[in-house]
């Protein structure tokens, strides 16, 4: 069947040209604890990117990592140069920053920056095609996420991070992640114990401990909260430690999940190479956007390891992670954050819906994000 003139010139044409960059660094104090092995916050940040196109459309993307250095990256670095660029033309754009430098960054929160000027751009392409983005990275195959929540933190009163558990888990969640080992394994345990007898047998139950533990620890945690049918144990080891990490998964009887602190493709293909993870958690916001992140579902389904990306920030990178995974195949479960201190759900859509588990992938064109000024001006930091 021929396409219709009008579907192949939207096709074959040049897309919108960018015009200029903003970057809104936005500031929400919490509404309760999250304390983690290697410490806590106070408030959450984040660095969201506005790319402006001479056709009127924009789009949003978001770099993950530290928020004041993503600005400052896209600000003096990543904008001057995307200015007068071909927005659809993301491959050249990729070209420019990753492969063109004398110097490559390959790593850090140049990637991050660049992560959200990509996302940005899928947007923008959806938007002027009419299509939401799952349609440009390979059409729908699940339109219908299943989701876990990711808001049980570490506390001293065990009663309470059980309490916390069986919260999220009337909600409708049918998996849960709590953030342990600020204490021993040996204590922890305790916390393990509880949240299991909070939300019962049949909900998923997965811990993570943010890069906490050494080697000797992990292992003592994952012998000690074996008979508490964890389905990972995340981040156990600092991401440099490939190696260790191998060491461990081979004899933990507990799946093993990392990858939040990876980038690119490469760092990915040592890690599966390494036989270091039961479940790869690619970031959009960090491994240097959908392209990159859809090239590691790739390679990581070659090695017969599922994905579930690491989403733990604003709206927008939820709903890229969304896109993405409807388009995906080998992934799954998508992460939430149902704690109330990031700029969230206020920046999604109509076309968004949760129920019972689940999360209803909007079709609105690009991301189906929008931009409400009340919610940005509320918690947007001065420059």
């Amino acid at each position: 069947m021929m396409s219709t003139p009008n579907a192949m010139t939207a096709l074959q044409a040049k897309g919108p040209t960018i015009t200029k960059v903003e970057v809104l660094l936005t500031r929400k104090h919490l509404k309760s604890t999250m304390r983690i092995s290697r410490g806590g916050f106070k408030t959450r940040q984040h660095a969201l990117v506005k790319v402006h196109t001479d056709s009127g459309i924009v789009g949003w993307g978001e770099g993950i990592g530290n928020a004041s250095l993503v600005k400052t990256i896209v600000e003096t670095y990543i904008a001057p140069a995307v200015l007068g660029k071909d927005a659809f033309n993301l491959v050249a754009l990729r070209k420019q920053f990753l492969h063109d430098p004398v110097y490559f960054e390959r790593k850090g929160s140049v990637l991050c920056a660049l992560s959200a000027i990509e996302m940005a751009c899928w947007d923008i392409k959806g938007k002027a095609l009419g299509v939401p983005c799952y349609q440009l990275l390979g059409g729908l195959g699940q339109s219908r996420l299943p989701a876990y929540a990711s808001d049980v933190y570490w506390e001293k009163d065990i009663k309470a991070v059980a309490a916390n558990a069986r919260r999220i888990a009337a909600l409708g969640y049918k998996m849960i992640k709590a953030h342990l080992g600020f204490a021993s394994a040996d204590e922890d345990t305790a916390r393990v114990r509880a949240i299991r007898e909070a939300i019962g047998p049949d909900i998923k139950l997965m811990i993570d401990l943010n890069a906490g533990y050494d080697l000797m620890e992990a292992r003592r945690a994952v012998k000690l909260w074996a008979p508490y049918d964890l389905t990972w144990l995340e981040e156990p080891l600092a991401p440099d430690l490939i190696g260790a990490l191998a060491e461990l998964r081979r004899h933990s009887p507990i799946p093993i999940a990392a990858g939040e602190n990876e980038f690119q493709l490469h760092g990915f293909k040592q890690l599966f190479e390494a036989g270091a993870l039961d479940v790869a958690m690619p970031d959009i916001g960090r491994v240097g956007g959908l392209l990159e992140t859809q090239q590691i579902c790739a390679l990581a389904g070659a090695f017969g390891v599922p994905v579930s990306p690491h989403n733990f920030s604003s709206g927008i990178l939820l709903a890229a992670t969304a896109h993405l995974m409807a388009a995906t195949p080998n992934t799954t479960w998508l992460e939430m954050d149902t704690s109330g201190n990031a700029i969230y759900l206020e920046l999604l859509d109509e076309g968004w819906h949760f129920e019972n588990g689940f999360l209803t992938v909007s079709a609105s064109p690009g991301l189906g994000v929008t931009e409400r000024a009340k919610v940005l001006d509320e918690y947007l930091v001065a420059a």
